[in-house]
């Protein structure tokens, strides 16, 4: 509502409808009097705030702004006050195409409620916070805020419009997509590509007899067509790996042999070289540090042996994380089943999965930590720790395009993440914060999908 001044103090300056009366004007701010005062003096008209401001300015003495008269006495007049308020006005957003005008006394009802003056500025109160006149809210709430609910019309899931026809559109199981093949059957929810594509019959697949060196790929309807036409070639082809996979196969049965014959001398040696203590030195025969390099391997080989046996994993590992949209939506901290870095004396580690990010990265990547642990070799392993292992996010439609990083014990290691663990069950966490963005970790390809089944696979492996 416009008046006189920031600090309400003056006299109304708004648009009167007709002229007004010179007895209705203060004799100071010359508008429309605002809580008007009478002096007794010489009966000019005043408002309050002027007269308030005029005495805290007077140094000496109050004297009649008008008249001078210091025998300066006022009093209100509630008759004007009256008058002036039963003045008419226009609305303040006339020039915006507002055609409202009525008592001064009423502009406030104008302005005041939901229904008051379609063309004012008002903030909407959702979290867009975007300032628009009243008459564009109710269109602006149901069809323009970016941050209005709405229901994704495939699965009926709701969000802000900005996240459903963006980042939800993007990974919707149930949106229908065209086949890119073109079929005749349109398009298929995307959940139902994958199967789709395993039975669409436009499919380019390769040939039946790819494996005897037939290289051609064609569509899945012209498979027998193909076999019929291409009948001669493919015998040829065959006939010719059979041939090969003879000579192959009499030349494995040789090599098989020899070995044998190796292994059983090798483990004669063995037995001689190898003492009853595993933990005693081996015995030096004839100096031959060579044959004390067969037994020591097969002393690996008998633990690496032992080990899978057991149970235990040893790098390169494979871990899966099902459940994944839980785990992220309850921000939960995943961790692997313990595994060694080698067959004899390793490192015992663990994979820590942040699936909704970690610190800065809540809600933009998945962090990946790798994580020390108390291991049965610890007395016998340099500390701290250094060496790289790379962490691998398998792509589940091919055998390539896997998303990899590499985390490096070196120098900006700290005891905490590479030192020797003493106390609680784990080592502070080293790794990738950003390992890779939601964006990347959602995207699917006609090749590429690592988030598949509510499924991620993640292989650790070392450098």
């Amino acid at each position: 509502m416009a008046i006189a001044t920031p600090n309400g103090t003056g006299g109304y300056e708004y648009k009167f409808v007709d002229t007004t009366p010179d007895r209705y004007v203060c004799n100071i701010c010359h508008l429309p009097s605002r809580d008007p005062y009478l002096t007794t003096c010489c009966g000019h008209v005043f408002c309050k705030s002027c007269l308030d401001n005029i005495k805290k300015a007077a140094t000496v003495t109050n004297a009649c702004p008008v008249c001078r008269d210091e025998e300066f006495v006022t009093f209100p007049n509630k008759q004007l006050d009256r008058e002036v308020k039963s003045l008419h006005v226009m609305c303040t957003n006339k020039d915006r195409g507002c055609e409202w005008h009525g008592e001064l006394n009423d502009i406030k009802n104008h302005f005041g409620n939901s229904d008051g003056c379609q063309f004012e500025d008002v903030k909407y109160s959702n979290e867009c916070g975007k300032m628009l006149q009243r008459r564009y809210l109710t269109s602006h709430v149901e069809t323009m805020c970016v941050s209005r609910k709405v229901d994704c019309q495939y699965c009926h899931i709701t969000g802000e419009h900005q996240f459903i026809v963006g980042e939800h559109k993007e990974q919707c199981s149930k949106l229908s997509l065209p086949c890119p093949n073109k079929c005749e059957v349109g398009s298929v929810p995307r959940e139902d590509m994958e199967a789709h594509r395993k039975e669409c019959p436009l499919e380019m697949i390769q040939c039946e007899y790819h494996n005897v060196g037939c290289e051609e790929r064609i569509k899945r309807k012209d498979v027998e067509k193909h076999a019929d036409e291409k009948m001669k070639e493919h015998l040829s082809m065959t006939k010719s790996r059979l041939t090969a996979s003879d000579k192959e196969l009499s030349g494995a049965k040789s090599q098989l042999t020899t070995a044998m014959k190796q292994i059983n001398t090798l483990m004669l040696v063995v037995q001689t070289l190898v003492p009853q203590d595993p933990d005693e030195d081996a015995c030096v025969v004839d100096n031959d540090t060579w044959f004390l390099a067969i037994a020591k391997r097969c002393i690996e080989l008998t633990a690496a042996v032992a080990m899978t046996k057991s149970g235990n994993q040893v790098c390169p590992v494979t871990v899966s994380i099902t459940e994944f949209h839980e785990k992220k939506a309850d921000s939960t901290i995943w961790c692997s089943d313990a595994f060694y870095t080698d067959v004899t004396i390793g490192y015992k580690m663990c994979l820590c999965v942040y699936p909704a990010g970690n610190r800065t990265s809540i809600g933009t990547h998945l962090s990946v930590y790798m994580c020390l642990m108390k291991g049965p070799h610890d007395d016998e392993l340099s500390w701290p720790l250094r060496g790289e292992f790379e962490v691998t996010l398998l792509n589940q439609i091919s055998d390539c395009d896997h998303y990899s990083s590499t985390v490096a014990y070196d120098d900006r290691s700290q005891d905490d993440n590479a030192g020797r663990v003493t106390d609680g069950d784990r080592a502070r966490g080293w790794g990738r914060q950003q390992f890779i963005s939601n964006e990347e970790l959602h995207k699917v390809t006609l090749t590429c999908q690592y988030l598949k089944g509510d499924c991620i696979f993640l292989q650790v492996s070392k450098v």
